[in-house]
C-alpha cells in the first residue's frame, strides 16, 4: 500500500474509533482502539484496502454488541 493510501486508511479508522467511542460510551477509548487495531491487523495483507474500514467497523460493532449483551 502506498503512503497516501495508508494515511487515508489511518484517517478513516481514527474517525471510526471516534464514532465507536461515542456510540459505546461505556467502553473505554483504549478498549475501542485495541479492537480496531486488532481487526485492522487481520486485513494487513489485503490487496484492496477500500473496504477495510467498513469490515473493521462491522467486526468491532459485533464484538461490542456481543459484550454488551453478556453484561445485561
Amino acid at each position: 500500500m502506498d503512503a497516501m493510501a495508508s494515511e487515508q486508511l489511518d484517517t478513516q479508522l481514527a474517525e471510526l474509533e471516534g464514532r465507536l467511542t461515542h456510540d459505546y460510551d461505556k467502553v473505554g477509548p483504549s478498549s475501542v482502539h485495541d479492537l480496531v487495531q486488532r481487526e485492522r491487523a487481520r486485513f494487513e495483507g489485503a490487496r484492496i484496502h477500500v473496504y477495510v474500514p467498513i469490515l473493521v467497523e462491522r467486526a468491532v460493532r459485533t464484538t461490542l454488541a456481543d459484550s454488551a449483551g453478556k453484561l445485561t
